[in-house]
């Protein structure tokens, strides 16, 4: 069998794999390979929380061209997998020079699997696009060793046992903008360690993903109980022929579900995001061990905690960390300002979640931010504003945008402090040699790079011993300070919130102040207008006008008094009967003559 899966998930799933009673397992790119009966290709359907698809190959061979392709399938005795009138459905994945339109290969494909039933005298099968009878996946690949071998591709069919992605776990009725996959959610969380032996939060749950698949995982029940059906159901013929009795043991078997003894908490600052993260819960039958409420993350008062934690500190006993996971938006699909958000996400970790461990989701990639008063445009990495030392950094693929997945264990105080103290982060994953992405952070105001002889000087440092002169009115980048310069523009201005961040780490919203001072405008001093110099107008160069050079006339004509006048509008020619069709140099009757001659015909030889 082989078990798809995302990129950067296929260990989680090789695990989930081993429990489950494989054998023979081989990890690949995106899938992992294992062996096993029909009982553990239920098993794998039912409980596999990162695995995409489940498939069962039943051929492989190599081709060359699409023609190739079809004489090869139609020699399989299709017989064994469809029944005569069954509906059949083709799916690809191709990586082949051999095969560049992928829908062709589809094309032939099913073509000759029709023809086959045509030949043998039997009702053809009909395409479905969704809920076949029977699903196949056609995978080509250029392998070295097919490659080898006359420059074929290594082609190999499949029946796809899941039907529908194993993603659509069946629980959410509602959704919200951008939701995370639930088979990503759930490799997160395997990845980060959750068991459920601990409380965990989600500050920004949008449709409750990470709350159900956490809930999920911490009372052991299986990815796929609330699916209606699968692939496997479908099947009629041979060995292969769908076992109810054996389906619903399995289905029915509760002996493995756990107890859970903590609890789960959500919160969202958007209220529709909360009601369908509540329908969803309610749905998937597991409101005992979430709450849910609407909340700002940057108002979040102290960090929440379940009963049975209470009841630990209470009791004198050491409770777990609090585990923080959150998917916060990037800057891609939904619109946020960056710099001041993950600003602002750093410094309420800081603060109000010490001695909790905070995993967080976000785009590796850089996001383009413009700001609207300047209309400067800078790239940035939304990372690099949560001012936070990540002890494990794992790479991942949302929805086709490259992300990390990052560790940040929180501690009071500064790190330096922390390290003195005999502590340190996650030895087994932290890489301590790697340069800081957040040094720019912490550079003084006036800071500039300094130039010697054309190039950009290494060894001058900075002076941090130079302080501000009052008298010279010279601060640290060497600027002038006065009173009626204008106030600097930031370039991770915000569109939404603007904030300041103090000398301890902590950040405070402030309120926007225009640029007018003194009741003048922006660039106007001294009562002049803009780009106006000595009272004169833009272009006005000794009374000339633009385009008036050594006493030449202007392009439009002056009137008596010397300004330029208007061109009279052109008149509409009027009709005349009277006039004559043709010049009086014409010569009618050559004109005639030359029309009553008959045309050569071409054709003729």
């Amino acid at each position: 069998m082989i078990a798809k899966t995302l990129a950067g998930l296929e260990e989680i799933l090789a695990k989930e794999i081993e429990v489950l009673g494989g054998t023979d397992i081989v990890i690949g790119t995106r899938m992992v390979s294992y062996e096993g009966n029909k009982e553990l290709l239920y098993k794998s359907n039912l409980w596999l929380r990162t695995a995409l698809r489940v498939l069962l190959p039943i051929e492989n061979f190599q081709a060359g061209d699409p023609d190739e392709l079809y004489s090869l399938v139609k020699t399989i005795d299709w017989s064994k997998y469809v029944e005569e009138g069954q509906t059949i459905a083709i799916d690809n994945t191709i990586f082949s020079e051999n095969f560049r339109n992928s829908r062709y290969a589809i094309y032939r494909t099913k073509d000759a699997i029709c023809d086959w039933f045509v030949e043998k005298g039997m009702k053809r099968p009909k395409i479905a696009v969704a809920s076949a009878d029977v699903q196949l996946n056609l995978h080509i690949a250029d392998t070295a060793e097919a490659m080898a071998q006359g420059g074929r591709s290594q082609v190999t069919l499949s029946l796809d046992s899941s039907g529908e992605p194993l993603y659509k776990r069946g629980y959410k009725e509602q959704q919200t903008d951008a939701p995370i996959s639930e088979v990503l959610a759930a490799g997160i969380l395997l990845k980060a360690g959750w068991d459920g032996q601990r409380d965990l939060f989600d500050p920004m749950c949008g449709s409750g993903t990470f709350l159900i698949e956490a809930a999920l995982i911490a009372t052991n029940t299986p990815a796929g109980i609330y699916r209606n059906s699968f692939g496997f159901q479908r099947w009629t013929k041979g060995e292969l022929r769908f076992d109810e009795d054996m389906w619903q043991e399995l289905y029915d078997d509760d002996s493995q579900e756990q107890e859970f003894r903590y609890h789960i908490f959500g919160a969202d600052i958007s209220k529709v995001a909360v009601e369908a993260t509540a329908q969803n819960v309610k749905s998937a039958g597991l409101s005992k061990y979430i709450s849910l409420e609407v909340r700002d993350f940057e108002k979040t008062g102290e960090a929440p905690q379940s009963e049975y934690v209470r009841q630990l500190k209470a009791e004198g006993q050491e409770a777990p960390a609090l585990m923080l996971i959150a998917n916060p938006p990037y800057g891609k699909r939904l619109f946020t300002d960056v710099p001041t958000f993950y600003r602002m996400v750093g410094s309420v970790l800081k603060k109000q979640f010490q001695g909790a461990d905070a995993w967080i989701v976000s785009s590796e990639e850089k996001v383009m931010i413009k700001d609207p008063r300047t209309g400067q445009k800078t790239e940035v990495e939304p990372f690099d504003y949560i001012g936070l030392k990540p002890s494990l950094k794992i790479d991942l693929n949302n929805g086709g945008i490259d992300c990390q997945l990052r560790k940040y264990e929180l501690f009071s105080g500064k790190f330096d402090a922390f390290r003195a103290e005999g502590n340190s982060l996650d030895k087994k994953t932290a890489d301590e040699k790697e340069d800081s992405k957040f040094e720019h952070q912490h550079k003084p105001a006036g800071r500039k790079a300094v130039k010697k002889d054309g190039k950009f000087d290494k060894d001058r440092k900075f002076d941090k011993d130079r302080k501000f002169d009052k008298d010279k009115k010279e601060g640290r980048g060497g600027k002038s300070d006065k009173k009626d310069s204008k106030p600097r523009r930031t370039k991770d201005a915000g569109t939404e919130r603007a904030y300041t961040v103090r000398k301890d780490g902590s950040v405070v919203a402030k309120e926007h102040k225009s640029f007018e001072k003194d009741g003048k405008k922006p660039f106007d001093k001294e009562g002049k207008k803009p780009f106006s110099k000595e009272g004169r107008k833009p272009f006005d160069k000794d009374e000339k006008k633009p385009f008036d050079k050594d006493g030449r006339k202007p392009l439009r004509k002056k009137d008596e008094k010397g300004s330029p006048k208007a061109a009279a509008p052109r008149k509409r020619r009027e009709f005349d009967p009277n006039r004559p069709m043709f010049s009086p140099e014409t010569d009618m009757s050559k004109l005639v003559l030359d029309l009553t001659q008959p045309k050569p015909d071409n054709n003729k030889e």
